[in-house]
């Protein structure tokens, strides 16, 4: 039976297509870099069955467009974006709770050499779902970070 709110989405990582909730798209004022002419995006679970700290950023308009994201204060956090007033005007944000930040993440098989680009953060206002990717002009910090992971960490006491 076909939901009117619904949306099905097919994704390289839900090729059976999966059902979304046409409220939780996304759609970008400014388009992440390189991918001008998609817009519409929606955000996934990667794993059905874990609690992971990435998610899947995925084109509503392209199934093999996709970009895996994480929240960058879980690995850095220090890490704040200062939001200019013309990106606050194109996303329409007012009140400064309303957005949440994510970095695009490039993840490796050697976990330890997975990166984020704390460089262009998207912001995302949770009121009306418009979102950009910012670019910071501050050289703290990088578009290839190292994610602060360590492995197999033990605690001794």
């Amino acid at each position: 039976m076909n939901n009117p709110d619904t949306i099905s989405i097919k994704s390289i990582y839900y090729p059976e297509g999966l059902a979304v909730d046409k409220s939780k798209i996304i759609e970008f004022v400014k388009p992440i870099l390189g991918f001008d002419i998609f817009k519409r995006f929606c955000i996934l679970n990667i794993d059905k069955e874990k609690n992971v700290p990435f998610f899947i950023l995925q084109s509503i308009d392209n199934e093999r467009l996709c970009f895996i994201i994480t929240d960058p204060n879980l690995f850095f956090k220090d890490y704040s974006v200062q939001v200019t007033d013309e990106e606050k005007k194109l996303l329409n944000l007012n009140n400064k709770s309303d957005a949440i930040i994510f970095t695009i993440a490039t993840l490796s098989s050697d976990f330890s050499s997975s990166t984020v680009n704390l460089k262009g953060p998207i912001i995302i206002n949770t009121q009306n779902n418009k979102a950009l990717q910012a670019v910071l002009n501050d050289d703290i910090y990088s578009v290839r970070q190292k994610l602060s992971i360590k492995k197999n960490e033990t605690v001794s006491g």
